[in-house]
């Protein structure tokens, strides 16, 4: 498992296949939110386990209590954040995986976020600004 000092974020890889990278992630507190994003070759599928999620996905907000799916077909601009005081598990999935796993171990540890962003372009990017 691998924690995100800045966030609290856990992420634990659970499966990976040259299809879909499977994982295990808690939401500890209110307000957990990556900037707005996108996966320009990547699928990301969540399944709220535990808790309360939000998501919004090409300017359209969901809330997700647990056993809701909710997914951001590639290349579509989303964000997702845990909108309450308790923490939120999901399992995600990655489709296809790529280099996520590297990615989310390499952000983690404090690399560069702007030199991941361009390392990594296939894996995630910034959306253009409107």
């Amino acid at each position: 498992m691998i924690e995100n000092p800045r966030t609290g974020e856990q992420v634990e890889f659970v499966g990976e296949t040259d299809e879909v990278l499977t994982m295990l992630v808690t939401w500890p507190r209110a307000g957990h939110r990556a900037s707005e994003h996108l996966h320009p070759r990547m699928e990301e599928r969540w399944e709220v386990l535990e808790g309360v999620a939000a998501f919004r996905i090409d300017g359209v907000e969901v809330t997700a209590a647990a056993g809701s799916v909710v997914v951001a077909p590639a290349g579509r601009r989303h964000v997702a954040w845990n909108p309450t005081g308790k923490p939120v598990r999901l399992r995600i999935e990655m489709r296809p995986p790529l280099r996520w796993r590297e990615f989310t171990t390499r952000f983690f540890a404090g690399d560069d976020p702007l030199a991941l962003l361009a390392e990594y372009a296939d894996e995630v990017a910034l959306p253009p600004r409107d």
